[in-house]
């Protein structure tokens, strides 16, 4: 195995561990290909025009780093589930208090020291946007934590989705597993009804590893829905282009800043053999969204 592919599969081994221990709120208080030519890729996303992103998603006027802060702390307050579940995602990726100042500079500069040297701007870039986001977020790691966990439990208790989505990928231990709601099947129901791709990409992490719900109308049932839940995100209208958060965030964990999420996805695919079988899946999946659009 290539050391790129050891290095990226050693800090998403990391990332989940991390997530296992300290993630998730308490109860109580992929896969890859190159460039797809054009004709191809017209054929895999089956000619379907991509639905207009929420207007939630789309793009909004650029903000300082403290301004974006300010405003997702000030309307997480007032009780917006919205703000709530964003504040909670963004002091996640900021690493509780670690992703800024030498901490994050000293990760750019281990991480630059496996990458083509072309690629190492990129990197830099990405890590000037994220810190100047974490660099605005108060508090030592310990309140952080349980800020996180407070915000994220309180944004599903309100009925998010994105929320509930994240609470239950990321409840590992069977302990904390127990003490989810019943809800299951009923949260994928959900999140397909949704008209947020950023639901379809959440619920890709409920069948990576150790799936965290049941089988539901057959999805569920293919080793290749996370890869394929993913790729749809994408290709239904999430932002999965370099210099988006959720590109950022897979290059800063492993230094694969040059091509956005779902070009990354298609090339681990390829890597391991298995784009007939994503794209086999992706069109099941084509099928089941569009029943789901005509009885919406």
């Amino acid at each position: 195995m290539a050391p790129r592919y050891r290095l990226l599969i050693g800090l998403t081994a990391v990332l989940l561990a991390v997530i296992a221990v300290l993630l998730w709120p308490r109860p109580a208080a992929t896969s890859v290909v190159p460039a797809v030519p054009a004709a191809e890729a017209a054929v895999q996303r089956n000619d379907r025009p991509r639905p207009a992103a929420p207007r939630e998603i789309q793009a909004a006027p650029a903000k300082s780093g403290a301004e974006r802060v300010f405003a997702l702390r000030r309307d997480a307050a007032a009780g917006d589930p919205v703000a709530m579940r964003d504040l909670a995602e963004l002091i996640l990726n900021c690493g509780f208090g670690t992703s800024h100042g030498a901490g994050l500079w000293s990760q750019v500069d281990f991480l630059a020291g496996h990458m083509r040297t072309k690629h190492v701007p990129l990197l830099r870039a990405a890590a000037a946007r994220r810190g100047a986001l974490c660099e605005n977020l108060p508090g030592d790691r310990k309140a952080q934590v349980l800020e996180y966990r407070k915000l994220l439990q309180d944004a599903a208790e309100q009925g998010d989705l994105l929320a509930r989505l994240r609470q239950r990928s990321r409840a590992w231990g069977a302990e904390r597993e127990a003490a989810l709601p019943d809800d299951a099947a009923e949260l994928v129901e959900d999140a397909l009804m949704s008209e947020d791709p950023r639901a379809l990409y959440e619920m890709a992490h409920l069948y990576v590893l150790v799936p965290r719900a049941t089988i539901q109308a057959g999805i569920g049932s293919s080793p290749h829905d996370h890869t394929a839940l993913s790729l749809l995100a994408c290709e239904r209208g999430m932002d999965c282009s370099v210099g988006s958060d959720y590109a950022d965030n897979v290059c800063l964990n492993s230094g694969d800043c040059a091509i956005g999420v779902d070009s990354m996805l298609w090339r681990t695919a390829d890597a391991q053999g298995v784009t007939k079988d994503v794209q086999a899946r992706m069109q099941w999946l084509r099928t089941v969204l569009d029943e789901v659009d005509r009885a919406r």
